[in-house]
């Protein structure tokens, strides 16, 4: 759940860089200065206004939906109410948490760089590279669609905020997202220095995103939760014990499975293939289920 001051002022923060690289500064209601947030309030709407040379962007939220607004610098005589929307998203505060409003700041970011182009460049080097659309939750939990390792990445990226670059350059380098290489070279490091940690709040959020992804993932995703992440575990006893009460009934088992084979002696091969994956090689390949990554088929 999310109260609504807070998730305005989170989607702000998440595009922020974008948005000063532009030269946009949000306008304050009179009596209110940072760091509080920018937030105007009529009735039920809550507005968020930002102006700078290259125009202006208008956040605003009514009826339990968000919309981006935006006006470029030629359409000075166009009033704040007759903007014209670029984005409009769902924000159900009782549904929703920080991972659903990543979504929501990551569609006004490519909204915000389809209006503004080269206004927004990056002046701290990082890069704008536009990313693979995630699958919803709508989409997973109907059956539409399964969540696919992009969607793993994207909601990953939301609890560790860090590695949000690493997966905009694993894009940019190979024009797709190759999980194996990130999750390998990245995210799996992160994920074994948490679960050695057993922090609870940080194992929660860890827990119940792998745990969603793997009940509605593809089978090739499966595997990348089961093998390639939690295997890292190595069947360790303390990793084990600090993270199976956080496992749900479908992925417990499976997880446990995948660490005993990886820690036994007929499992030399995979372990190699796991910490020395193949070349990148831009041919597709069948997906695989997890049996046939345990044994490199």
């Amino acid at each position: 759940m999310l109260e609504l001051d807070y998730a305005l002022n989170y989607i702000l923060k998440g595009i922020d860089t974008i948005t000063k690289n532009a030269g946009f500064k949000a306008d304050y209601p009179d009596g209110v200065r940072a760091p509080a947030a920018p937030i105007f309030k009529s009735g039920d709407t809550s507005t968020i206004m930002l102006r700078g040379d290259a125009g202006r962007i208008k956040i605003r939220y009514s009826d339990g939906k968000v919309a981006l607004y935006i006006a470029n610098a030629d359409e000075a005589d166009t009033p704040d109410e007759d903007m014209t929307r670029a984005s409009l998203s769902l924000l159900e505060l009782d549904n929703y948490d920080e991972r659903d409003a990543r979504y929501i700041i990551d569609d006004f970011t490519e909204s915000i760089e389809k209006a503004f182009g080269s206004k927004v460049a990056s002046k701290d080097g990082k890069s704008n590279t536009k990313l693979p659309a995630p699958v919803s939750k709508a989409a997973a939990k109907s059956g539409m669609l399964s969540y696919d390792a992009n969607t793993l990445a994207n909601r990953f990226t939301a609890i560790y905020p860090d590695l949000r670059e690493e997966y905009k350059k694993n894009v940019e380098t190979y024009g797709e997202f190759l999980a194996e290489e990130f999750f390998n070279e990245y995210g799996t490091k992160v994920v074994i220095d948490t679960i050695r940690e057993n922090n609870k709040i940080k194992m929660r959020k860890l827990f119940n995103l792998l745990n969603d992804i793997y009940e509605d993932g593809t089978n090739e995703t499966q595997s990348l939760v089961a093998v390639t992440i939690l295997g890292a575990m190595n069947n360790d006893a303390q990793l084990i014990e600090n993270s199976v009460e956080y496992m749900s009934e479908t992925m417990r088992e499976p997880v446990l499975e995948v660490n005993k084979y990886l820690a036994s002696g007929r499992s030399k091969s995979a372990r190699m293939r796991l910490e020395n994956p193949p070349l990148y090689k831009p041919k597709k390949q069948k997906k695989k289920g997890m049996l046939s990554q345990m044994l490199g088929m």
